[in-house]
């Protein structure tokens, strides 16, 4: 027993140090060792190791002192190519396939429309398949091995059953998918609901370091959200936790995407917007139903612009929003909640109603410290909190693999 107990304390040790490296940059020895609590001679073993794996390099040493006294720290780094992982991002209408190094960076990235509402699910299986497998021989070359696959839904997803059990860009439902890509590709493959990794990537940001109480609300075609506690995210018992969007706003209210009334989704996501606009403004032509980032700009600029009906739409939306997010406060009590996603463009147009709405549903006492905030969305946070969440989770196999490499 013991001697397991010191195995597994190396084992994290080492998962310690290759995650700082990851989250930190390039980092000397003496400073890993401070920033996980590990000694200097552990930290030293542990990194003489992973150079031998190739899993790491090291910085070329840097300018000397000027001073002259004492030689300056050499750096160590994650090496990118020892691994890398695909996240896959299924979304209505469209899927993004990005390539992550070990490093987590975005090495490559694409879009593809593709009509997610009529697959099967045996069709969407050899489309995720297909894709997979197109970017896997265009891109892979120089990485040591396919680490992981993330496929991050809109919409509700079981980890334990790797089935997605409902999402806006599908019509059906129950759809085992995580198994048969795992079979397909030889490799782990995460299931994760699309605000989880938006959450997982804004918690890592030094500025949300110091709360581990943090929920993300995503607003866009629908409305997500991701609620961490102690810094985990929380899913329930089936994974549909959090399904902030689907809770009620009014009751026989508007129709939302959900085939139910009254959900703060059916107000405050962008085709509840645009649904609710078109029937009074002259907006772009396009799809009323699923409208495009330049649909909704239109929208968003004539209630900035004052113009009366669409700052009521907006107006609704805010008030909806912040009912919302009052509960959420009640039953929650976290340190931060951030608003985020590309329906972020609006959040200015409904900022004071939603803070009115908090307001009349909430004693002070109840609001607490927590802030509210928005987040801006100048690049999709989705794939690369994908990506960090299947390196996470694919790390300890890739020790294992390199180690195996290296005794053969």
């Amino acid at each position: 027993m013991a001697f397991q107990s010191i195995d597994t304390s190396r084992h994290d040790n080492t998962l310690a140090v290759i995650r700082t490296l990851r989250e930190q940059g390039p980092v000397a020895r003496v400073d890993l060792g401070a920033l996980n609590g590990i000694s200097s001679a552990t930290v030293t073993s542990i990194s003489a190791e992973l150079l031998q794996q190739g899993l790491i390099a090291e910085q070329p040493p840097a300018t000397p002192r000027p001073s002259g006294r004492g030689r300056p720290k050499t750096l160590i780094q994650l090496a990118p190519e020892a691994a890398c992982v695909v996240c896959v991002k299924l979304s209505i209408n469209e899927i993004q396939v990005v390539v992550g190094d070990f490093a987590g960076q975005v090495r490559h990235s694409e879009h593809h429309s593709v009509s997610t509402l009529t697959l099967t699910a045996d069709g969407l299986a050899a489309l995720l398949e297909e894709k997979i497998s197109a970017i896997c021989a265009q891109q892979l070359e120089g990485f040591q091995r396919l680490a992981g696959i993330c496929l991050a839904v809109q919409g509700v997803v079981s980890s334990q059953s790797g089935s997605i059990i409902w999402s806006p860009a599908l019509g059906l439902r129950n759809v085992p998918i995580s198994d048969r890509l795992a079979a397909r590709f030889h490799c782990d493959v995460l299931l994760e609901n699309d605000a989880n990794c938006i959450a997982n990537m804004l918690a890592a940001q030094p500025a949300y370091a110091d709360c581990p109480n943090l929920v993300v609300i995503m607003l866009g075609y629908g409305i997500g959200m991701s609620v961490l506690i102690n810094g985990v995210p929380y899913l329930g018992a089936n994974g549909s936790a959090a399904e902030f969007g689907h809770s009620k706003y009014q009751p026989d209210g508007a129709l939302c995407a959900c085939g139910r009334r009254g959900c703060i989704e059916a107000y405050a996501s962008d085709y509840a917007l645009y649904r609710a606009a078109a029937k009074h403004l002259s907006l772009p032509t396009g799809d009323s139903a699923h409208p495009s980032e330049q649909q909704m700009q239109a929208l968003t600029n004539l209630a900035i612009q004052g113009e009366p009906e669409a700052q009521r739409i907006y107006t609704e939306a805010g008030r909806a929003l912040g009912y919302g997010i009052a509960n959420v406060l009640a039953l929650f009590n976290p340190d931060v909640v951030l608003v985020t996603g590309s329906g972020v463009r609006g959040f200015n147009a409904m900022q004071a109603a939603m803070h009115g709405a908090i307001d009349d549903a909430l004693v002070i006492e109840l609001m607490g410290t927590t802030r509210i905030e928005s987040c801006a969305w100048d690049r999709d946070m989705t794939c690369m909190g994908g990506i960090a969440m299947a390196l996470h989770a694919t790390d300890a196999s890739t020790l294992l693999d390199s180690q195996s490499a290296r005794e053969a």
